[in-house]
């Protein structure tokens, strides 16, 4: 809530390796205390190789990253019962790419245990306190081809963190490859400044602010959807979701730009207002409530972070 333009995050005096926690990094926390280590919040990524790849440029690359990064050499320790991140210097940090190698299978043995492998590292758990927040793992399956994975925890990272990643990564190692010194530009800010900042704009009247609009927002909020459901619903969350999409004909799409711009409205509005109206005519309910993401980066300084950022907006209607 709130349409104030927000004050610039700058880099904050250091006399600690300790630094606080933003307000998103301590609920994952307190939710891995309670679960006791778990990769329901692993980000992971793979990427199918072809070609030579050279992982000693691979590891460098990685290090300047995690070198640039200070949230991915950042462990979580608690201090007088509050979380706390702990920057590592980058000296006692060093990425290695653990490798597999399943170049003495063909066909489908090889397609399986390659999945096998995949599988293995996405569901493999972080240890907050002790691990660095990013594994990478090669599996060779040809000569010059195999799969580079990669697994962030969500407490250091979030969807646009993912392509920052990405691009980084492809930067340095096109560089390195070629012998050349790092095309990116110095960070001017960290996570950790975000969330010195974040701690000490929203507090006080801010903070009351937030909290009284979101409580009224949210004022006798339905417990659960009301839509009717192909089995009971079951006592424990299993936290075994799934993916739908699919491409609307260019005919569609270009109506529904049409109605948007008529209406004055965004894409993104129209279609959630088509949404709800649906979840309501099948939920038989006139209160829909649909959760979605926001990058929650509005000031530009952010941009070129990896870290913690997004959000959940509830959107009631």
């Amino acid at each position: 809530q709130g349409s104030d333009v927000r004050p610039a995050v700058e880099a904050m005096a250091r006399t600690s390796s300790i630094q606080p926690v933003s307000f998103a990094q301590r609920r994952l926390w307190f939710i891995d205390q309670l679960q006791g280590g778990s990769a329901e919040y692993n980000m992971p990524m793979a990427l199918e190789v072809s070609g030579e790849l050279d992982l000693v440029v691979v590891e460098r690359a990685l290090n300047e990253i995690v070198a640039r990064h200070e949230v991915l050499r950042s462990v979580y320790v608690e201090v007088d019962g509050e979380a706390k991140q702990q920057i590592k210097d980058i000296a006692e940090v060093e990425i290695k790419v653990a490798q597999e190698d399943v170049r003495h299978l063909s066909g489908a043995s090889q397609a399986q245990a390659v999945a096998a492998l995949v599988n293995d590292e996405f569901v493999q758990p972080f240890d907050l306190a002790s691990d660095v927040m990013i594994r990478v793992r090669y599996i060779h399956t040809s000569e010059r081809a195999g799969v580079l994975l990669f697994n962030m925890h969500h407490i250091a990272s979030d969807g646009w963190s993912m392509e920052v990643l990405n691009q980084e990564f492809f930067q340095l190692y096109d560089a390195f490859s070629q012998g050349k010194a790092s095309p990116l530009s110095a960070l001017e800010i960290q996570y950790a400044d975000y969330a010195h900042w974040q701690r000490t704009h929203l507090e006080g009247a801010v903070l009351e602010e937030q909290l009284s609009y979101w409580e009224s927002q949210l004022d006798s909020l339905p417990g659960v959807h009301s839509l009717p459901l192909s089995y009971p619903r079951p006592k424990q969350k299993a936290f075994a979701g799934g993916v739908v999409s699919g491409t609307l004909p260019a005919e569609i799409s270009q109506k529904l730009q049409g109605l948007a711009t008529k209406h004055k409205l965004s894409p993104f509005m129209l279609l959630h207002g088509a949404l709800s109206l649906l979840l309501s005519r099948h939920s038989h309910s006139s209160d829909i409530v649909v959760g979605t993401p926001v990058a929650n980066r509005t000031q530009s300084e952010l941009s070129p972070l990896i870290g913690f950022f997004v959000n959940t907006l509830v959107l009631r209607v």
